[in-house]
């Protein structure tokens, strides 16, 4: 039987779900050559974005591919889930998470020398958001934790990489990237828990 390889990998995007996946895993199971499995995700996201009764699309954030949903449906599927569009990172949690984005891999001391204040809460928030993570311990006196942002940060800002991250302003935002910012995935990231109370229901 001949293989669809395009139904396989859209099933292969559905089951890893936010996790995403990379060509080397879709690799292992339609067992062709890289190049070619590149282009037909190439041409899948193409027939994604300009077929209006597809709901979803394929994005590729640092080499992963996954699938979201479009943005114009966004308030019809928040009509079901207690999802809010709204921005949901005060700018006290978007100067933390510019800090450390931009000076990784980061302790709270330098965060308290930039932001004039102890960062301990912001911190605890954005590790439960997922947006940074705790990679070790400095070597400096005390051996404070050092954080850096995750790859669930590159996906909700829409960046491949920190070299994407705009020139550094003067009061260390990421105001500048706001507009890009697909809010309603960050919100689906975060409130996993209320969708599947949601789901019970």
């Amino acid at each position: 039987m001949k293989k669809n390889v395009k139904s396989i990998i859209e099933s292969l995007l559905y089951t890893v779900g936010s996790e995403g996946i990379e060509i080397s895993t879709i690799k292992k199971a339609v067992d062709l050559p890289t190049e070619e499995i590149h282009k037909i995700l190439k041409q899948m996201q193409q027939e994604f974005i300009f077929n209006p009764d597809r709901g979803l699309l394929i994005a590729c954030f640092d080499k992963t591919y996954r699938l979201l949903t479009k943005k114009e449906n966004h308030e019809f599927i928040s009509k079901i889930f207690d999802i809010k569009t709204k921005n949901p990172l005060s700018q006290s949690l978007l100067e933390t998470l510019s800090i450390i984005a931009y000076n990784q891999p980061c302790t709270n001391s330098i965060i308290e020398q930039i932001r004039g204040h102890n960062a301990l809460n912001s911190l605890e928030r954005l590790e439960k958001m997922g947006l940074i993570a705790c990679v070790g311990r400095s070597s400096k006196p005390g051996r404070p934790y050092l954080y850096e942002v995750t790859q669930n940060f590159f996906n909700i800002f829409g960046i491949k990489s920190l070299k994407d991250l705009p020139k550094l302003s003067e009061d260390l935002t990421l105001d500048s990237l706001d507009q890009s910012i697909d809010f309603f995935g960050s919100n689906r990231l975060f409130k996993n828990e209320s969708v599947k109370k949601n789901k019970k229901r």
